[in-house]
């Protein structure tokens, strides 16, 4: 750091309940003009309240009880004092964790920008609305003017990102504090914003506090680091220092959550059969067009797609949002009819098969969906949730059903007692236990992952693959692991498959493949994903130019 005074000065901040209950116990850190500064820690540690505390956004029933936030050498927060206003929009910009939470869904993306320039940069609405056309193209929006003109549901996880984006900039910001802006998207839109996001910086001479809990990610683009945890910072430093030898123990177990590889198959046993059995697959979906009487249309995701996956294992499926693997675990598991080849569950040709048969083969083949949040009913306890399919599918005798339903809690790690609990009282990881709990009541031999982790925390991704790895050892749970995030591929997957445009390109050992790929496909998602030591590597070569 040098001797100037810093753009952002967080001292003693601590951050309590409206009952006094701690969350945030007494930080400092600070953001010079010109670095990307980065907050690290699992959820809860309290990383996402000091950033709202900086913006003045503290959420209703959590007060600032202690410290003070500088802004350029002005005090502007400290307990019981109301946020000066002119900085929030104007000279602090934030990129929100999700945009469709964030962003009103019934105003067009250009008039939510013009809004903003009208508001804090006192420009005419046409002056607003042409300023925001060219901030989209700024931010890398192909066609802006169309763009504009459009909701925010009707882009894509990346485009709505970038829109976030050139509203976070639109006032040309000091700082600009980016609340986990990739942490849903795949691996090549999510190099496609960090580099944005570094040129815009480097461009503007923005100062950046960057939330995250992907140490891959500060590892190639944050010049320093603060680790937080449970309301503390616990250790701090540049970037290389901190990561390549981190002085703490919870910095260290963050960092070998994010390498350990877990237990993989022993090929001696791999039975000779599949338990899949995907040939010359096509899947297309219909497309709805704008002209009342135009000819109907599909769109192909699946071209002739061929896949086994072998019994006993877990095999990961990758690629970039659109190029099928949703679809693909969806006609493994028979909730997708295709439209031509042939699609075999352990010897049973699922388009042949009677409505009896799909149903017994249904209940061996279960999905994790990726959000748990949307996936249980917010309305039914979790006891009720895991019972439901024991009832259906008369698993059980009704007297049974209570033990059952705590056997499967605990096995997945969690308190019997859970069960009588409501969704909303548990975290994204509980929740995603649950859903595996539910998915297991059933017993099935086959399980689909789809984006199971991709939302989740360092140690809580860890617990969870480590549960899926033990499963699989424990009860001979096949797996078909759908993922953007390579560090989990590499970490509890036996075999690859990459797809590409819905098409099977590259397929082999996890080691093998994602250290020496064939394909040039392939070759960009590693380039756009590496691991905490190729991040470094990285870095250091760039500084070495």
């Amino acid at each position: 750091m040098s001797g100037q005074p810093s753009l952002l000065t967080v001292n003693s901040l601590a951050i309590s309940t409206s009952d006094d209950s701690p969350l945030v116990k007494g930080i400092s850190f600070a953001v010079e003009k010109g670095e990307i500064v980065a907050l690290v820690g699992e959820s809860g540690s309290g990383k996402t309240l000091s950033s709202l505390a900086v913006m003045g956004l503290l959420p209703e029933g959590v007060r600032q009880t202690g410290g003070e936030v500088c802004f350029n050498d002005d005090v502007v927060a400290t307990p019981g004092k109301p946020f000066v206003k002119g900085l929030r929009g104007r000279q602090i910009g934030m990129i929100f964790q999700e945009p469709m939470s964030s962003m009103n869904p019934v105003l067009k993306v250009g008039e939510q920008i013009a809004e903003v320039l009208v508001r804090h940069r006192n420009m005419g609405w046409k002056q607003a609305h042409r300023e925001a056309v060219v901030l989209l193209d700024r931010v890398g929006i192909v066609d802006p003017a169309a763009r504009a003109k459009q909701y925010i549901h009707q882009l894509s996880g990346g485009m709505r990102q970038r829109v976030m984006i050139a509203s976070a900039i639109c006032c040309q910001p000091s700082l600009l504090i980016a609340d986990e802006p990739t942490t849903a998207l795949d691996v090549t839109i999510q190099a496609q914003i960090l580099a944005l996001l570094q040129e815009l910086q480097r461009d503007m001479g923005m100062g950046v506090l960057f939330i995250t809990h992907d140490l891959s990610v500060v590892a190639r683009y944050a010049d320093r680091a603060y680790v937080m945890h449970q309301g503390n910072i616990i250790e701090q430093g540049e970037v290389p220092v901190l990561l390549g030898s981190p002085q703490a123990d919870y910095t260290r177990r963050l960092i070998a959550a994010s390498e350990a590889v877990i237990m993989p198959l022993d090929r001696s046993s791999r039975a000779s059969t599949p338990l899949v059995h995907l040939a010359q697959v096509t899947k297309s979906y219909p497309v709805t067009s704008p002209l009342p009487f135009a000819a109907p249309k599909r769109a192909a995701v699946l071209h002739s797609t061929t896949l086994d996956i072998g019994r006993g294992e877990i095999v990961g499926l990758i690629g970039e949002s659109g190029s099928g693997k949703t679809t693909l675990g969806r006609t493994a598991t028979g909730m997708l009819a295709v439209d031509s080849g042939t699609v075999m569950f352990d010897g049973l040709n699922l388009s042949r098969a009677s409505s009896r048969e799909l149903q017994q083969m249904r209940r061996r083949a279960q999905i994790i969906f990726q959000d748990p949040y949307a996936s249980l009913d917010p309305k039914m306890t979790v006891g009720e949730q895991i019972a439901e399919p024991l009832r259906v599918h008369k698993l059980r005798p009704a007297s049974q059903i209570p033990a059952r339903v705590a056997e499967l809690l605990e096995l997945v790690g969690l308190d019997a007692a859970f069960a009588t609990r409501m969704p909303a009282a548990f975290s994204g990881g509980q929740r995603q236990r649950i859903a595996i709990a539910r998915a297991l009541a059933l017993e099935p031999d086959l399980l689909v992952a789809d984006e199971a982790v991709s939302a989740l925390d360092l140690s809580v991704r860890g617990q969870i693959l480590a549960l899926l790895a033990a499963l699989r050892h424990k009860l001979g749970l096949t797996v078909l692991f759908i993922s953007h995030d390579l560090g989990a591929v590499r970490q509890v997957c036996d075999r690859v498959v990459v797809l590409y445009r819905g098409k099977v390109v590259e397929t082999g050992d996890t080691a093998r493949l994602l250290e020496s790929p064939d394909h040039e496909y392939t070759r960009q998602l590693l380039a756009a994903a590496p691991d905490i030591r190729q991040a470094l590597l990285l870095r250091k070569s760039e500084l070495q130019r």
